[in-house]
């Protein structure tokens, strides 16, 4: 637990020092005039889009937790799990959005095994599935404009292919076990153990029909947060952006982030979206492209964390809770 919550501000830290370089490199005094005149009703406007969008990412949290059979009567389950627990816990791993790949968003797990005892290799591949429905989600609502920047296909098409790789490997455990079977003859039978908690987890969550459903929910709530950035560079009012090139323009700048590994997609996702915003809107000059780029960054990643750490104290105040976090992040140490 501890160890998370210090990547998350290692990468907030980053994000800090990469925006004050940015000001320095940056002639700060057109960006400020670029808004001096801005509608922020915007700002507001966006802010609501990425609400609708964590509403979502709540409902695929929701459905994954059904599937793995979380809050059925039995051992090692949680039939009292209650809505509210649930979205406290959810909204607490945005606090992770930060980590590289949002990796760290895996912190849910963490949390609701202190909560509910439930173990954190079932719940963990519900992250795994999250990232890859998103991943295809972006990679669908870019190919809406991907005709007018080509240079991005390679990107495009490079995550789809690993993306259905990691799907048919992850979701096949006549494929794995074996694997596991043949490490755990090594001495590594604990872990492989564990190992196959996930894999059978995994392998519930991307079937078909899951994969379908979670991946239409990425689509809305990415499709969302695309009209937000839309929202955010219609508030300048020179610019003139159409509803199609602001869904290739964040879906596709979101996956060259993800693809970075960088933590938030810092700087890959920043940089990126500046720089095609320029080329490929009518009337965005340089200064208006990076204070949009803020902006909707703002709306987006850094609410997210902001929200996140809020509701990440709020679950932390639990004395009872608080003093459970002993164990390692994912996996319980005595679970098998």
């Amino acid at each position: 637990m501890n160890q998370m919550i210090r990547r998350a501000l290692i990468g907030v830290g980053l994000g800090v020092l990469l925006y004050a370089a940015g000001a320095v490199y940056l002639d700060t005094q057109n960006v400020s005039e670029a808004l001096s005149d801005y509608g922020w009703s915007a700002v507001w406007v966006a802010l609501a889009l990425s609400s609708a969008n964590y509403l979502l990412r709540f409902a695929k949290w929701e459905l994954c937790l059904g599937w793995l059979g979380i809050r059925e009567p039995g051992e090692g389950n949680a039939s009292d799990l209650t809505l509210g627990r649930s979205a406290l816990i959810f909204i607490a791993g945005l606090s992770m959005s930060v980590t590289p790949g949002k990796v760290g968003e895996v912190l849910r797990s963490v949390l609701l095994r202190s909560s509910d005892g439930i173990s954190g290799s079932r719940t963990a591949p519900i992250v795994v599935a999250d990232r890859l429905t998103d991943l295809v989600a972006l990679v669908i609502l870019s190919l809406v404009g991907i005709a007018q920047y080509r240079d991005v296909l390679p990107v495009v098409f490079g995550v789809l292919v690993v993306v259905l790789a990691a799907i048919v490997v992850l979701g096949s455990p006549r494929l794995l076990h074996p694997v596991l079977g043949a490490i755990g003859r090594l001495g590594l039978s604990s872990v492989t153990q564990r190992a196959e908690k996930l894999v059978d987890s995994s392998a519930v969550l991307l079937r078909l029909r899951p994969l379908a459903v979670l991946t239409v929910l990425s689509v809305l709530g990415w499709g969302l947060e695309c009209l937000g950035y839309y929202a955010i560079v219609r508030g300048f009012s020179e610019a003139e952006p159409s509803v199609l090139i602001c869904l290739f323009l964040w879906s596709a700048t979101t996956l060259i982030g993800a693809v970075s590994f960088l933590p938030g997609g810092l700087g890959a996702t920043e940089g990126s979206l500046a720089i095609l915003a320029t080329r490929l809107v009518p009337g965005v000059s340089a200064p208006l492209a990076v204070a949009s780029t803020l902006l909707i960054r703002a709306c987006t990643l850094w609410f997210a964390v902001v929200i996140g750490g809020l509701s990440l104290a709020i679950f932390l105040r639990n004395p009872t809770v608080r003093s459970r976090q002993t164990g390692p992040p994912v996996l319980d140490s005595n679970e098998v």
